[in-house]
């Protein structure tokens, strides 16, 4: 295992100790990655969809942030064919943004938007996911972001979070852990596989616990704060304005 030229992670991705990356050849496995690696992974794309049916109005606004290769927000314009609504797919990666476009090509209602969504500024909007995101963003960057997002969200609106979570109990962590890392070999991949992810996260991936996640939505200005999905150390809040 090199911890310096590159890691195998699975999938066929390679990455180095410390510096997981969305950029490059990534893109190329990138959803079956997703779907073996993070429990309900499609359920949760379902699960947004429906939730936002409550909020997105006809000729509206739905923003999509960190659309990878577009997965959800194919699936959030399924669900709101012929409402004339405007669906904005943001991702910081090149490679992911190209992706993206080339598979919502036959969806002219999605724009895919290469940027910096925390040095974005965000139209109005009735509906937005931020999907196993926030995660990778340092907490300035988390809370300028959501800031941002809850200015330009209209009244009624709502954001929908899915991030990791971390325990506030050290032996409910250990649990987690544990119970995460049986999930990813049953997914086929090897215990190397698995070393390798986890030390390619270090210092990349800083999870909060679920109820830093409810104040860190409190305080961007969200009132009404829910979860509603949770699967041991993977939780969906849903946030209205």
């Amino acid at each position: 295992m090199n911890l310096f030229h590159g890691t195998a992670v699975g999938d066929g991705i390679v990455s180095p100790h410390g510096r997981w990356t969305f950029a490059g050849d990534v893109c190329d496995t990138f959803d079956i990655h997703a779907d073996k690696s993070i429990p309900y992974y499609r359920d949760g794309h379902e699960l947004v969809a429906q939730l936002s049916e409550f909020f997105v109005r006809p000729g509206g606004v739905v923003y999509e942030i960190g659309c990878s290769t577009g997965t959800l927000i194919r699936a959030l314009a399924r669900r709101h064919h012929g409402k004339d609504v405007r669906f904005l797919a943001v991702d910081v990666e090149p490679r992911m943004a190209e992706e993206a476009r080339l598979r919502c090509a036959r969806n002219p209602e999605i724009e895919i938007i290469e940027a910096d969504a925390t040095a974005l500024e965000f139209e109005g909007f009735d509906f937005a996911a931020i999907y196993y995101t926030l995660q990778f963003l340092r907490p300035d960057q988390r809370q300028r972001l959501l800031a941002g997002l809850y200015s330009a969200l209209l009244p009624g609106g709502a954001v929908v979070v899915y991030e990791k979570v971390r325990s506030a109990s050290p032996m409910f962590q250990d649990l987690a852990q544990q119970i995460y890392q049986d999930f990813k070999l049953s997914n086929g991949y090897t215990p190397d596989e698995v070393l390798g992810k986890s030390r390619s996260l270090k210092g990349v991936l800083a999870p909060l616990t679920s109820e830093e996640n409810i104040a860190s939505l409190r305080a961007a200005g969200f009132g009404q704060v829910v979860s509603v999905q949770k699967y041991v150390c993977f939780e969906g809040f849903l946030a209205v304005k």
